[in-house]
């Protein structure tokens, strides 16, 4: 394979690929053999492949040519082998700092994750284990000694309220503290037998790199620690049932059958309801008959909220658009009675979700944060939820619009769509904190609809391979052919899968099971109100 004298593909024959390249207003693009003259008009442009259009089996967008760290891309899509079906591209970041360590688990036992180490110059201490009990033993002795439970990478809980619940029996005149690595925590001394809550260090060292610390007394003794746990805080907060929201996309189910509508919210346990709305010259279409559900769902206790949201949203053209749609939301507030009023609207926006997110994530989040600012702006008498992800605290960058969310929401909904109590709580502690900190109320989102499987395949800079990066003069084309190509001009790359991983839709989505959702949704409940900011789990995929 070489280039003619135009800077075209050909073959050995001489014969040049030409393609008609044609992209959509969201970069969805499609290719086709080119005619004589063809390209340029109606969002079309030639392309030269190593290979005829029809050994093509999909093409992409990239918004840049020149990968920002190592030379390898990620596709993303559905199936495997044969049947893999790419729905988008990116190249892989440059490494960032390494990944923070995980917290450990609220209310749960923390001896088998703990390993243990004697200190004291005299080493008067002894220990004897089992997999669930550790016995100290001491000599009498003058000097410190005593045992270090050290729960390796693991930190406690960001923003979290509980105390260490030290369970033991034996002898007195023992004690215990939490520390950092490098530095003496305050102890606190241990009865012969029962439990003893204690109130965690706040210096961050014993936060990020925590240590138990059991201390031997002067004279000879035995004691041990049964069991040892973050445990919740002693209130009814964490029993109390919270609210509970959900998601109704169909417009027409609040059109068509507003009863059966409600009916399903209160069989749900829910206590609001997210709706879309069709807005037709600057009003709510059909006005009459949507102030009616609303007035028939606050009759039954359910506060109805219009959920807006598009990734374009974020840029200039969108946001006129989102702030044309919610002026005519503010109008149908202002002129409708008490019990007519919507409880808010809810911005899903997701603007990463732009093809442009990857190579300037900071210019995309300054263009949200001027949305939401010209949002709040426009918004009363409307309070405004913002649907966030649950990394959005952990991105490098979120400093250019989490004060904006601070100052413009009143209430936050964090996608933490996981589908076991321990990766949902993981996934949210990030959000969980923040908004403690901010002093805003969050709600968890989790995932009960359809969800199909993710495919990722890691393609790596080759010599030979079936995917091929042409550059353009607005980013990159990527297309993934039939079978290997090998000499290409120099312009353009080729890749080489180098691995393939499927994540299950099942751990996103509880797929309509409800024993499990509601199972998970109880125990998630109770652990996250060891957050402040905790106030309800809202659901999204239970209503079509």
């Amino acid at each position: 394979m070489a280039r003619d004298a135009g800077g075209q593909t050909v073959d050995a024959s001489g014969t040049v690929h030409r393609a008609l390249l044609c992209g959509d207003a969201d970069r969805r693009l499609t290719i086709a053999p080119a005619q004589p003259g063809a390209g340029g008009a109606n969002g079309c442009g030639s392309i030269a492949l190593p290979v005829p259009p029809r050994d093509v089996r999909w093409v992409g967008a990239l918004t840049r040519p020149d990968p920002p760290g190592p030379d390898r891309l990620v596709l993303s899509g559905s199936g495997q082998g044969e049947g893999f079906q790419p729905i988008g591209a990116a190249f892989e970041e440059r490494p960032g700092p390494p990944p923070r360590p995980n917290a450990l688990a609220l209310d749960q036992p923390l001896i088998p994750a703990l390993s243990g180490r004697l200190f004291g110059t005299e080493e008067r201490a002894t220990l004897v284990r089992t997999d669930s009990e550790i016995t100290l033993h001491c000599r009498g002795g003058d000097r410190p000694a005593g045992l270090v439970l050290d729960p390796g990478r693991m930190r406690l809980p960001d923003g979290a309220a509980f105390t260490l619940r030290w369970q033991v029996s034996g002898d007195r005149g023992f004690s215990a503290a939490h520390a950092g690595p490098d530095a003496d925590g305050d102890s606190v001394p241990l009865a012969t037998e029962g439990t003893f809550d204690q109130r965690p260090s706040t210096r961050a060292s014993a936060r990020e790199a925590p240590r138990f610390v059991l201390s031997c007394p002067p004279h000879a003794g035995s004691l041990t620690l049964h069991d040892l746990r973050l445990a919740l805080p002693a209130s009814d907060r964490a029993r109390q049932r919270r609210p509970r929201s959900a998601w109704a996309w169909r417009s027409n189910r609040w059109r068509e059958a507003p009863e059966r509508l409600v009916a399903e919210a209160l069989a749900l346990g829910t206590d609001r309801l997210f709706v879309t709305v069709e807005i037709q010259d600057g009003a709510i279409a059909e006005e009459a008959r949507f102030s009616e559900f609303v007035g028939l769902a606050r009759a039954s206790g359910i506060a109805v909220a219009v959920v807006e949201g598009d990734p374009g949203m974020a840029l200039e053209e969108g946001r006129r658009t989102a702030l044309g749609r919610l002026g005519a939301l503010a109008a149908y507030q202002r002129r409708s009675a008490d019990d007519r009023r919507l409880a808010g609207v809810q911005y899903d926006i997701e603007p990463y979700l732009l093809p442009g997110f990857q190579a300037d994530p900071d210019l995309i989040l300054r263009h949200w944060a001027a949305t939401l600012d010209g949002l709040s702006a426009a918004a009363p008498p409307l309070a405004l939820d913002l649907v966030l992800p649950f990394w959005l605290p952990l991105h490098g960058s979120a400093g250019l619009v989490l004060p904006t969310i601070r100052r413009v929401a009143e209430r936050i909904t964090v996608m933490a769509y996981r589908t076991t109590p321990g990766e949902i709580l993981a996934a949210a502690e990030p959000m969980l904190a923040w908004t403690t900190s901010a002093g805003l109320p969050l709600h968890v989102a989790l995932e009960a609809g359809p969800v199909a499987d993710e495919t990722t395949r890691i393609y790596r800079r080759a010599e030979t391979g079936d995917l091929l990066l042409v550059p353009q003069a607005d980013g990159g084309a990527l297309a993934l052919l039939l079978t290997a190509a090998t000499t290409l001009h120099p312009a353009d790359r080729l890749y080489t899968q180098q691995r393939e991983t499927v994540f299950p839709g099942s751990r996103v989505s509880f797929l309509g099971d409800r024993r499990r959702l509601d199972d998970s949704v109880a125990q998630v409940s109770r652990l996250c109100a060891a957050w402040p900011s905790f106030s309800g789990i809202a659901l999204h995929g239970l209503i079509d």
